[in-house]
């Protein structure tokens, strides 16, 4: 397997670009993937470069009759067609081959690509997306296998397509762009529909009085340049087994991580970490002092570097 690469990123904005050098595709909720092919054998790379193939061995099946191939795309859980972030949260940190074995009747994933970025040896991520984008199309269509993304060219009929099937958002590409893997473009432009982001976690906080010291709330930041900014806070959507699997990962620190240390709240106790864990967290909307507002508690990101964490929307 060659080395792993990392994907090509896309920029949040407000509105999806209209004109002819622009094409649309749905936004799916799942995970980041590059799957590589060689000798009909798959190996699936996370975004940060982990492997993943003993987490979903159904898409070992992907590989049949392809020598040579490297594919990007999003791996995806659906639950009554549509894709479910929860259920895909059983699989993400699955490393052990028995246990994915077993979830595969329960939460079964798909792989959706929609991007070539290598075929039978030949480099494409220098060529246009148009061209990539075709040479993927008629492999799908050799390969009945695969899943490919549709891909539209009407940004506004997409989008309204998108919001009645539910789904997270519209990504919309110029058909000139290059491949440049690990970067985020403003050839690639992302429209979200639901306020979710990535949040790096600056601390735990536990209740006063509970002489355990159970994890009962995380506070979150993002960064701006070097330094992190606080979020707030989140504990709504928090389960016992997730507080207990942050508490045993954190790694605690004697000082606070973030630029300006928030106020302490009455009868808690924070426990500040080093800035290294990221989760997934929906929101209303950003308060005026910065805040998240009525946040809720979707996951946590293995497959997110802390250092990418910005402040999204």
């Amino acid at each position: 397997m060659a080395a792993p690469i990392k994907p090509m990123l896309a920029t949040s904005v407000d509105a999806l670009p209209a004109g002819p050098d622009w094409t649309y595709e749905f936004k799916w909720d799942g995970v980041r993937a590059l799957l590589e092919v060689i000798g009909g054998a798959v190996h699936v790379t996370t975004r940060l470069g982990g492997d993943a193939t003993v987490a979903y061995p159904e898409l070992a099946s992907l590989g049949e009759g392809i020598e040579d191939a490297l594919l990007d795309g999003e791996i995806v859980a659906f639950a009554d067609g549509r894709p479910s972030f929860g259920l895909l949260q059983t699989r993400m940190h699955v490393r052990s081959a028995a246990q994915a074995a077993g979830l595969v009747e329960t939460a079964p994933v798909s792989f959706i690509a929609f991007d070539l970025l290598r075929l039978y040896g030949v480099d494409l991520s220098a060529r246009p997306l148009a061209e990539r984008r075709a040479t993927l199309d008629r492999l799908a269509t050799d390969h009945p296998q695969w899943t490919v993304s549709p891909s539209f060219d009407d940004g506004k009929a997409t989008e309204v397509a998108a919001r009645e099937h539910g789904l997270e958002g519209v990504v919309a590409k110029r058909v000139t762009s290059r491949y440049h893997a690990g970067r985020r473009t403003p050839e690639w432009l992302k429209v979200k529909f639901v306020r979710r982001s990535e949040f790096v976690v600056v601390g735990w906080e536990a209740d006063a009085l509970d002489g355990s010291k159970t994890l009962s709330s995380l506070l979150l930041g993002y960064y701006d340049g070097d330094e992190l900014c606080f979020a707030g806070k989140v504990g709504s959507g928090l389960s016992g087994r997730e507080a207990a699997q942050l508490q045993a990962t954190l790694v605690a620190r004697a000082d606070c991580p973030l630029r300006t240390v928030p106020a302490p709240s009455p009868g808690r106790v924070v426990t500040w970490v080093d800035p290294q864990a990221v989760v997934e967290v929906s929101y209303s909307h950003w308060a005026d002092d910065g805040r998240l507002r009525h946040p809720v508690f979707a996951g946590i990101r293995m497959d997110k570097d802390a250092r990418e964490v910005g402040r999204d929307g």
